[in-house]
């Protein structure tokens, strides 16, 4: 069974930069809320990001869903607009985890026992469950490396390296 992530836009940009986003949407299932289709993909095409066609086709064959933001219940701490819509989704459509890289809105779902993965934990997991090879773990590392903290980078090499 498919893990069930809400995703952000920052961690969708950063593992489509990577090249990991084909193989997260077929071992994850991943929906994003509107604004984050209308941030990475309408604002993207906009501004000539050639990431915004790629996100575009994987929402138009259905490996992206995007949801209709339905606001229920209240927010357990406060959020920008973005964020409050994944946040939402989260909490009411039975997801597993929130896919984030953004270090303050992590931090807020630390704080509020909200599961969640970062683009890097999202390899790792890929690579545990035997979606990819080490190599192509290496390589999507590298290719993400200018877009992570060197903290999640490191993490990420003493994982493959099997440090704890």
């Amino acid at each position: 069974m498919k893990i069930k992530v809400v995703m952000d836009s920052d961690c969708l940009v950063k593992l489509t930069k990577g090249g990991a986003k084909e193989a997260v949407v077929r071992a994850m299932e991943v929906h994003i809320p509107e604004v984050v289709k209308k941030e990475t993909v309408d604002e993207g095409k906009e501004r000539g990001y050639q990431d915004s066609l790629v996100i575009e086709e994987n929402i138009n064959n259905k490996g992206l869903r995007v949801v209709k933001h339905r606001e229920k219940g209240t927010m357990t701490f406060p959020a920008v607009k973005g964020e409050a819509e994944v946040l939402s989704l989260y909490l009411n459509g039975g997801y597993d985890a929130v896919a984030s890289d953004d270090r303050r809105f992590l931090k807020r779902l630390e704080a509020g026992n909200i599961p969640f993965l970062t683009p890097t934990a999202c390899v790792i997991y890929l690579y545990r469950i035997g979606s990819i090879e080490k190599s192509d773990f290496v390589n999507i590392l590298e290719k993400m490396r200018p877009f992570i903290s060197s903290e999640e980078y490191m993490m990420s090499k003493f994982y493959l390296e099997g440090k704890p």
